[in-house]
């Protein structure tokens, strides 16, 4: 999780509006957790897994590169050169930046990079999913505490340092697939694969193993109130899904709903490099942010449009051409 991070071209400080994204990204979790079952009983594992592909990669690749762009033009502004080598550049391109140790470009693609470990998770167990079955996900929980509790206890050796550094990483990024699966459980009584009593004993316990893996994993330190923040996000999406019936349709939210992947992926260093340059020609901080907020959600209105609708049809459109081929094979 990030702390305190000063950029080359960039400054973000931990605050509480940090604070309140990173409630808000719990929440995203849980309802990933919930939706993403959905595909999954109506698409076999391969299906889904590109069609994943195609509704994450994409849309990234063009909201990274508009911030990067920002970026680049907020080192010319201030004169500073930006530090990021090409391998931390293409490792974060290709969402796969943990597995070297290298840090984040924009502070939200670690999300994208949890998201996907969900999905194998997801679709390695899709069979378990469709049967409602929650035993194999609860040893799947106990075996990734158990894990980050040896990593961690484990003493390195200057030989052994490297390679249990990247494995401590790997396996701690798990920890947020762990809170996913809470989510998960309330697809399943959402769709009366299991009763409300059992959601509940689920979902708490679900939440324990949580708790207790963040305690013993190797980025407790990187933020230690994540577990409180993220039960509050359970409180709120637990609250929802109780009084799902009462919510109506609602033109504004239902464009946020839209546009909020490529507006999540492009606020970040677009919105940055815009307050940090505003405030030096002396903008108040809440019209930078006004005016930033402004930019950023018509740079993802476009994203959504131009990029985001026609590569998750794309997506759609190989799958199904995939299964008509085959079922033409079988009738001939």
């Amino acid at each position: 999780m990030p702390g305190p991070v000063r950029w080359s071209t960039i400054s973000c400080p931990t605050t509480p509006i940090l604070v309140l994204g990173l409630w808000g990204v719990s929440i995203f979790f849980l309802i990933s957790g919930f939706v993403i079952p959905l595909s999954l009983e109506k698409n076999a594992s391969s299906k889904f897994l590109t069609m994943r592909f195609f509704r994450i990669y994409p849309t990234y690749w063009m909201s990274l590169s508009i911030g990067l762009l920002f970026v680049y033009f907020s080192s010319q502004f201030w004169g500073v050169p930006v530090f990021w080598n090409a391998k931390i550049l293409a490792s974060n391109i290709l969402l796969i930046n943990d597995f070297f140790l290298l840090p984040s470009v924009d502070l939200v693609n670690w999300t994208l990079v949890v998201e996907l470990k969900f999905y194998l998770v997801a679709a390695c167990l899709s069979p378990v999913i469709r049967q409602g079955k929650v035993l194999p996900f609860f040893i799947f929980s106990l075996t990734i505490l158990m894990l980050n509790w040896c990593l961690n206890s484990l003493h390195t050796t200057p030989d052994s340092a490297a390679f249990l550094s990247v494995l401590k990483m790997l396996v701690s990024g798990f920890v947020y697939v762990q809170f996913m699966l809470i989510g998960l459980f309330f697809y399943y009584a959402y769709q009366q694969k299991i009763p409300n009593q059992k959601l509940v004993f689920c979902a708490l316990l679900q939440l324990m193993i949580f708790a207790m893996t963040w305690s013993c994993s190797s980025i407790q330190d990187q933020f230690p109130i994540v577990t409180k923040i993220y039960f509050f996000g359970f409180v709120l999406f637990s609250l929802a899904y109780v009084f799902r019936n009462t919510f109506r349709k609602n033109r504004l939210f239902d464009f946020l709903a839209d546009i909020s992947f490529p507006l999540y992926l492009v606020h970040s260093l677009a919105g940055y490099v815009m307050i940090k340059i505003l405030m030096s020609y002396a903008c108040s901080f809440y019209l930078s942010v006004l005016l930033a907020l402004f930019v950023v959600t018509a740079l993802a209105y476009a994203i959504h449009i131009f990029v985001e609708m026609p590569t998750n049809s794309f997506g759609k459109t190989i799958v199904h051409y995939g299964m008509s081929k085959r079922m033409l094979r079988k009738n001939m």
